[in-house]
């Protein structure tokens, strides 16, 4: 198996292509347009579901079969169909030009895959087994969303909104000061809590302690 080298990419108005048009290609068309990718999809049918988020302007859809040509600029390639035959020759041309290609349920046609992933705001973990197990990959997912839960995303939020402040009013040691008291897990807690008032009260009094 490939020793695969873990990556975090901003999809932001660059070109993705998904060969396929089943259910397989929209799920992978969601989470895609959900990280605001501009999808375009070749297939000579679509499945309703998928049909209605064609929109011609972040997700469009060339209704023919697969051929070299589409690969283009897309910077990502996803061939989710059940055509042996197509998946190898979108793998092929895919590598051929240099871009990642992810077969779905076929590692060894894959220059990429995809992890499970778990997503609380801002906090997202990347759980992956080198495509030995999937579903040992969603397992530990599962068991990291019971440890990470809703409050992540507020906690998050709440750091985020002191980086500048920190950054601007404080000397790097006291932001080191500062940045392991807002983390030592109270306000956390309190966030978990649903005290979020508490918790914002922590920081900032943290803060103007440390102010000179």
């Amino acid at each position: 198996m490939p020793h695969y080298y873990p990556l975090f990419m901003d999809l932001e108005a660059r070109p993705v292509l998904v060969v396929g048009g089943g259910l397989v290609a929209l799920r992978k068309v969601q989470t895609l347009l959900a990280h605001e990718a501009l999808v375009y999809i070749v297939s000579p049918k679509l499945i309703p579901e998928l049909r209605a988020l064609i929109d011609e302007k972040t997700c469009f859809w060339t209704e023919k079969e697969y051929s070299t040509e589409d690969i283009q600029e897309a910077i990502l390639v996803f061939s989710c169909t059940e055509k042996e035959d197509v998946n190898a020759q979108v793998s092929s041309d895919a590598i051929a030009h240099h871009r990642p290609v992810n077969v779905v349920d076929d590692p060894e046609k894959c220059s990429f895959i995809v992890p499970s992933i778990m997503e609380q705001g801002d906090l997202k973990i990347a759980v992956s087994t080198g495509g030995s197990s999937p579903i040992v990959a969603r397992q530990v997912r599962a068991e990291l969303e019971n440890l990470y839960g809703h409050e992540m995303a507020e906690y998050l939020n709440l750091l985020k909104t002191w980086r500048t402040k920190a950054k601007s009013g404080l000397s790097p040691e006291k932001r080191n000061i500062f940045w392991n008291r807002a983390t030592d897990g109270e306000v956390r807690e309190l966030i978990k809590a649903q005290r979020l008032t508490e918790a914002e009260g922590v920081v900032e009094t943290c803060f103007l302690s440390l102010l000179d």
